[in-house]
């Protein structure tokens, strides 16, 4: 495969086949990884490209194959990713490929053909991107990259020389790989020799994302060969709270295939990330059944509308209790999910995909950490209500965005929002038990129940009394039409 490419092509890898040269930065603080760090330097030194492996380290390391780095770029303990950014500098006239990756994350020889092999199919500014995975105790893969509101963007699928790829929002994967005219192109940007930072991401996946997020780079995953672009989190630690089955995984990218080859929607039905910080209050996509939404469905229910929803568990719940579910999905990427779960689906944009339920009315509307992201709320619910039966409701879960603790965390950091203020941009809608009473009774419901919830550490010590609302993580709102009696 490498031995037919030619010698030189429009991404800037000058040199083809077993003369590529290779240039391994691989960060590993302490010696508690050391074990994973042998098996990637066990990979390097089994390469038959030219590889030079260099472990940055913040101590002396005795290592087979590889040079030792000594030394952080700051003082945090959590810069040291960030030098590699300095060593690529320094070489960046000496070597065809330039490869980061932390020392728990494998890379292969057969990484870097299929990544060699798709780069020539991509423009100048798109770099072919990997997602990460791991193994639970029993074997079975998953994919951790696809977490809390992280996606595919179905706008982004293109075909590329017969091949189709994608843009993944989360841009971390624990690696990257960047020719050298790329890389020139980053350092040129002035967005890559920066000194130490973290801003959404933490400073560890900010090192590793730098190159996609403030460079003029874009990242392209090749989706229709998605398998040869999964890399392995050797620790297999994140599987039993994140990720997603690798069949789930296979689904979502024959969707974005068929997007990209046939045509369809292409647009999302809000925008899932909430622009706070460490993405809080984002939509998480692939949540866990919720109990309490689930336990606040009357009984009586006999049909139920979910709107904006992703991967679908509570509504997989209320399929198999006998339900008659009708679903709304978050993007085209999720509608195959779902309709692979049996779930009926009506897709497009908000309130088109509402427009194909013509006058069908439902017990029960569903919308779950949605409210609080669109741009009208008010409007949302109006819509929906057109859409229940006379004893209807609706019923969501909603996040306090108002919550007094989490505002004086982010002024003190030098984050400055109003407490209750509107969606600007990127930013939140305020929430508190007075705003969601507001938007429901402007949208002509007059019967409404909030149950704030206190969950973690705070439900401790607020958990009860009248600051509960002010604590609350969230709310369960109920909305109704009909007035009381």
């Amino acid at each position: 495969m490498l031995d037919n490419r030619k010698k030189e092509h429009q991404t800037g890898t000058e040199v083809a086949g077993n003369a590529t040269s290779i240039l391994v930065a691989i960060a590993s603080y302490g010696r508690g990884q050391d074990h994973y760090l042998e098996r990637l330097l066990t990979e390097f030194r089994n390469c038959r490209m030219r590889v030079r492996t260099v472990v940055l380290t913040n101590e002396p390391k005795p290592l087979t194959g590889a040079e030792v780095r000594v030394g952080l770029p700051s003082p945090s303990s959590y810069s040291l990713p960030f030098a590699h950014k300095k060593l690529f500098a320094e070489n960046i006239d000496n070597y065809d490929l330039f490869i980061y990756t932390e020392d728990d994350t494998l890379i292969t020889e057969k990484h870097i053909e299929a990544f060699l092999d798709a780069q020539q199919l991509l423009q100048d500014d798109e770099i072919p991107g990997f997602i990460r995975s791991e193994r639970n105790a029993d074997g079975y893969q998953f994919i951790t990259s696809m977490h809390q509101h992280f996606h595919w963007v179905p706008e982004s699928a293109v075909q590329r020389g017969g091949e189709v790829f994608a843009s993944l929002s989360n841009q971390h994967s624990g690696c990257f790989m960047v020719t050298r005219k790329q890389l020139r192109k980053a350092i040129n940007s002035g967005g890559f020799l920066v000194p130490p930072h973290s801003e959404r991401y933490g400073m560890l996946e900010t090192a590793a994302s730098d190159l996609y997020t403030q460079c003029g780079l874009r990242r392209l995953v090749c989706v229709s060969k998605i398998h040869d672009f999964i890399v392995a989190h050797l620790p297999n630690k994140y599987n039993h709270y994140m990720g997603i089955p690798v069949e789930e995984l296979d689904l979502q990218v024959q969707a974005l295939c068929d997007l990209a080859r046939r045509g369809g929607w292409k647009g999302s039905m809000f925008e899932p990330d909430s622009g706070a910080r460490q993405f809080r209050w984002s939509c998480d996509l692939y949540a866990q059944r919720d109990d309490q939404i689930l336990k606040a469905v009357p009984s009586t229910a006999q049909t139920v509308l979910s709107v904006g929803c992703g991967s679908g568990r509570n509504e997989a719940a209320l399929f198999r209790s006998g339900v008659r579910l009708t679903a709304l999905p978050f993007n085209a990427v999720f509608d195959k999910v779902l309709r692979d779960r049996g779930v009926r689906t009506c897709l497009g944009p908000f309130p088109q995909s509402l427009d194909e339920l013509h006058v069908e009315r439902f017990d029960v509307i569903l919308l779950c950490d949605a409210l609080h992201l669109v741009d009208n709320p008010a409007l949302w619910l109006q819509r929906l209500a057109i859409h229940l039966k006379p004893d209807g409701c609706v019923i969501a879960s909603v996040p306090n965005t108002g919550d007094i603790i989490e505002w004086v965390k982010d002024w003190r950091q030098g984050r400055r929002r109003a407490l209750l203020g509107a969606r600007t941009g990127t930013e939140v809608h305020g929430v508190n038990q007075h705003r969601l009473r507001a938007w429901c009774l402007s949208a002509g419901f007059d019967r409404v129940k909030i149950t704030p919830v206190v969950e973690g550490l705070k439900r401790r010590k607020w958990g009860r009394g009248a600051l509960k609302a002010l604590m609350a993580s969230r709310f369960i709102l109920t909305a109704s039409r009909g007035k009381s009696k």
